[in-house]
């Protein structure tokens, strides 16, 4: 009888508005623009860097240092390179390359691994690898393949010898496999695409992408390009680090287990060999560090995976959400990664890019630009129903005439008409009956289709001009992004599939010239929507110099003072500043007009603006005057009056964490060294504010130098927390709660309000100026 018995492992990090947390459908006394998308891990707020990974769906075709086409996959045996190398017996032809393959650490002539996979006759691999009018270089390479093929394994042709000699040349290999000869191709040749016929013709397809490529009829695949890249998001980092530490425990367990066997110990239940606490504190240790595995390499560490959230102004936080990095070995060696690439056009910001170090590996996503997640409905019964015939039900001889179709780059069928099966495709996305995050390419210069339903993919939302004429308004109300997508007025573009379309700048674009609306299939819904969320809320940012809009987008829009939360008064940050009065700017871009622009009406009027705590500063007067000046240079003079009036005053909140029990000794407590908390002054400094818990009274003003929290240990000595010479305040709330290990803190909260003063004025940044006479 089979009985399910739960054992705890350890504790997983739940991201906050997820499904699984609590505040998933709390909206009371939460932050009214914070959507989640981050951890708390032992009371800090952390945040993924989506990294750019190179993509393992597709065949990678390079020319140095040799030409080479690879089938990667994370798994290192299910790893296949086909090379062009030199071959050392080519006296009879004037080429002396060959096409050799790389499987299970087994190099051998390609000719060889078709007739193990079943093949019976050179021309049925000539239909498989499909080279029509080929050139004298081809014929040469082939040839001199399949004269290295037989002086390798004699008459190879026949019955299984070309098995036979597959098998001992991978059995003698570094590591060989334990399985059968059809157990490990069926694993580790092509695992996504069943039966040896199948794996035969994908394999012909590979020779022939890597003989078109040495022919100079296909490029080779460039590394920068986004097409070639997907973005790892948290649910596939927080995954893979996930089964490194549980590898860890588990291999610990059966060390457990073994040394009870071994000592003839009678075994125990399975709870008593596993140590939940590897799995918990390997995460929390992830998180605190940065540090995070490896997605190929076991053995080594990736840094920067995992950030703190910065909360300087909401700007700052989308921001830090919607980073994505490039990892590369060395900062100073990047390369041709630090410059922008065509493909990120209307997927990342141009713009938005720290300087130093890393500038050009860490980027923005574009305000309308998502990251598809995986698409777990099937496909294959759709494409039959559009044309698509599988591999199976073709004769060998009929594939050459036929087009391809892939999907997630295995070669699921063909078809004959590849326009019309991308046309019935597109529509049945378009109206729902497909995910609309499935992204379809149709390449007819290689007589091919692509369809991707992978994770990590960037896509944008563009207007379809030939539904534009059936927008159907609602009735007292705007429309919703849901119900464009509905009415097929608007869909989702990848990269790849984005060489497809003529996409016009603007509404205006296609009536500019008659007849041009024709010309176009698809149509920006803004152009500012090209642009990152810090940089498309600059006024102008079109006509200011690009060193300005990009210092405005990465440091002075994200560290000016504005509402860092709109509920400080619960929350419990370590340092926080609110300005008193922030003020809507004078003007207003399109990207600034729709942050919080459905949930929000003030002052009784309707929805047409974004919500206030979104925009940061006051609206200044400013006069430029340099006649007599005295070599102020970019210094500035303020307005006494004003200042007096509260213009550009802050409220600074700093809070203080303290244990609540302390056992740092064994000594005893004397009465004589006990610290009265009623009294004036102490050994460290003023006490009379702190109630006899040690902990002030909500209101008490606290002065530099006082102590904020009393702390004693049992042995008598002084573990109390004082402030520093530069800060004081009163205290705005006293928190005592306990944390995940069930220990007990305490937790003080200054504010202190901080007037702009003349002599020591802070750095003030300006978002932009509006030039009057």
């Amino acid at each position: 009888m089979n009985e399910t018995h739960w054992i705890f492992i350890g504790l997983l990090p739940v991201m906050v508005k997820s499904n699984l947390c609590l505040l998933h459908s709390l909206n009371e006394s939460e932050c009214l623009f914070d959507a989640g998308g981050y951890f708390l891990v032992k009371g800090m707020e952390k945040v993924f860097i989506a990294q750019e990974q190179r993509c393992l769906r597709r065949l990678w075709i390079s020319d140095r240092p040799c030409w080479t086409i690879s089938f990667m996959s994370e798994i290192k045996r299910r790893r296949i390179y086909i090379k062009l190398v030199e071959s050392t017996r080519s006296e009879d032809f004037s080429e002396s390359k060959i096409i050799t393959i790389s499987f299970l650490y087994a190099t051998m002539p390609v000719w060889l691994l078709f007739f193990a996979l079943g093949i019976s006759s050179d021309k049925e691999v000539f239909d498989m690898i499909d080279m029509q009018d080929c050139d004298a270089s081809v014929i040469n390479t082939i040839s001199a393949t399949i004269k290295e093929s037989d002086k390798l394994c004699e008459d190879f042709r026949k019955s299984d010898k070309a098995r036979q000699y597959v098998d001992e040349l991978v059995k003698s290999s570094r590591f060989p496999p334990a399985e059968s000869f059809d157990d490990y191709i069926a694993r580790f040749l092509f695992p996504d695409i069943s039966g040896n016929r199948n794996k035969a013709l994908f394999l012909g397809y590979m020779v022939k992408c890597l003989l078109m490529a040495f022919t100079g009829k296909r490029k080779c695949d460039n590394k920068d390009d986004f097409r070639n890249k997907r973005l790892d998001l948290p649910g596939e980092l927080l995954g893979r680090e996930l089964r490194a530490q549980l590898r860890l425990a588990e291999k610990r367990m059966v060390k457990a287990i073994q040394r009870d066997l071994n000592s003839d110990r009678e075994l125990q239940d399975l709870e008593r060999y596993i140590d939940a606490s590897i799995v918990t504190n390997g995460l929390n240790r992830a998180f605190s560090t940065g540090s995070w595995c490896h997605p190929y390499k076991r053995a080594e560490r990736c840094s920067g995976i995992v950030a703190t959230l910065r909360r300087t102004n909401p700007l700052q936080m989308m921001s830090d959400l919607r980073k994505t990095r490039q990892r590369v070995a060395y900062a100073g060696k990047a390369g041709d990664a630090r410059y922008p690439n065509p493909s990120y056009w209307g997927k990342l910001c141009f713009m938005s890019t720290p300087d130093g170090e890393n500038c050009g590996l860490v980027k923005n996503l574009a305000v309308t630009a998502i990251v598809s997640s995986r698409v777990m409905q099937p496909l294959i019964e759709s494409f039959i129903s559009c044309g698509m015939s599988k591999l199976n039900d073709i004769p060998t001889e009929h594939i050459q005439r036929m087009d391809k179709i892939f999907l997630n780059g295995n070669w699921v069928g063909s078809c004959e008409n590849s326009a019309s099966f991308v046309f019935r495709l597109r529509c049945m996305r378009r109206s729902s009956l497909i995910d609309p995050q499935v992204e379809i390419k149709r390449d007819k210069h290689h007589n091919e289709v692509r369809v991707f339903t992978d994770a990590g993919r960037i896509l944008r939302p563009l207007l379809v001009v030939e539904n534009l004429n059936k927008i159907r308004k609602p009735k007292g109300r705007s429309f919703s992004f849901h119900e464009l997508m509905q009415q097929e007025i608007i869909e989702f573009i990848g990269v790849e599939e984005e060489e497809d379309i003529q996409c016009a700048w603007g509404i205006r674009h296609l009536f500019e010239s008659e007849g041009a609306i024709s010309s176009y299939t698809h149509c920006e819904l803004d152009p500012s929507f090209l642009l990152g969320l810090s940089c498309g809320i600059i006024p102008f940012a079109n006509h200011n110099f690009a060193r300005r809009v990009l210092y405005q987008s990465e440091k002075h829009s994200q560290q000016a003072i504005g509402y860092s939360t709109t509920n400080p008064h619960i929350r419990v940050d370590t340092l926080s500043h609110q300005l008193y009065y922030p003020q809507r700017p004078l003007f207003k871009t399109v990207i600034a007009d729709c942050l919080g622009r459905s949930d929000y009406a003030s002052f009784g009027r309707k929805n047409d603006f974004a919500r206030p705590e979104y925009f940061n500063g006051q609206n200044a007067i400013v006069a430029v005057n340099v006649h007599q000046g005295f070599n102020q240079e970019d210094s500035l003079v303020m307005n006494r009056a004003s200042l007096e009036r509260g213009m550009f005053r802050t409220e600074h909140l700093r809070s203080y964490k303290a244990d609540v029990e302390n056992k740092d000794g064994t000594k005893r407590l004397k009465l004589k060294e006990k610290i009265d908390f009623g009294k004036t002054e102490s050994k460290r400094g003023r006490v009379d504010n702190l109630d006899d818990d040690g902990l002030p009274y909500v209101g008490a003003s606290l002065q530099t130098n006082d102590i904020v929290i009393g702390k004693v240990s049992e042995s008598g000595e002084d573990h109390s927390i004082k402030l520093k010479h530069t800060e004081k305040g009163m205290v705005q709330k006293v928190l005592l709660s306990a944390n995940d290990e069930g220990k007990n803190f305490a937790v003080v909260t200054l504010s202190n309000c901080i007037d702009c003063q003349l002599s020591l004025l802070p750095v003030l940044c300006v978002r932009c100026c509006y030039l009057t006479q």
